[in-house]
């Protein structure tokens, strides 16, 4: 069932969302390299006008997104907030598939050694201790196995 009109709340949550669209806006120009002026000579516009996206004084037209998308700035994620991974370069396209097509318990190992989640117990009676894994060694070398760590353990390949 379509809908044509949006609730208070709805309305509300729309406006924090674009609130956030000029720092995504200036966060993608930072991460391209860019100064303000260098984007806006690229884009064919002011600089105060590309300081007004980035201020969230006004939004920027479709006009600015698509030359922007063709600088290699992530379009969809400046208006939504989640990362196209088309704008991905192929080695972290090809890590995101990876890991994605991984069993479960090999994620949760990527990213305990990523340290992007703690490492987990390796039963509920072993008192927990925090785990910072060091790899050394040449690229492309696996390690493979199960393995309980207790105390402060280096790897050198």
């Amino acid at each position: 069932m379509n809908r044509l009109s949006v609730t208070s709340s709805e309305l509300s949550n729309i406006k924090q969302r674009m609130l956030g669209v000029s720092e995504r806006l200036k966060e993608e120009r930072k991460r391209l390299g860019l100064s303000q002026e260098m984007a806006a000579n690229a884009l064919g516009i002011s600089v105060d006008s590309l300081y007004g996206y980035e201020k969230n004084k006004t939004n920027p037209p479709v006009s600015v997104l698509l030359p922007f998308s063709d600088l290699g700035a992530d379009v969809q994620y400046i208006v939504t907030g989640v990362r196209s991974s088309a704008n991905l370069p192929d080695t972290e396209q090809k890590l995101i598939s990876a890991f994605r097509a991984a069993p479960e318990p090999v994620q949760t190992g990527i990213l305990a050694m990523l340290q992007v989640v703690p490492v987990a117990d390796a039963s509920a009676s072993d008192q927990s201790q925090d785990v910072k894994p060091k790899f050394m060694g040449k690229v492309g070398q696996v390690i493979e196995g199960d393995v309980k760590i207790k105390g402060k353990q280096t790897f050198k390949f």
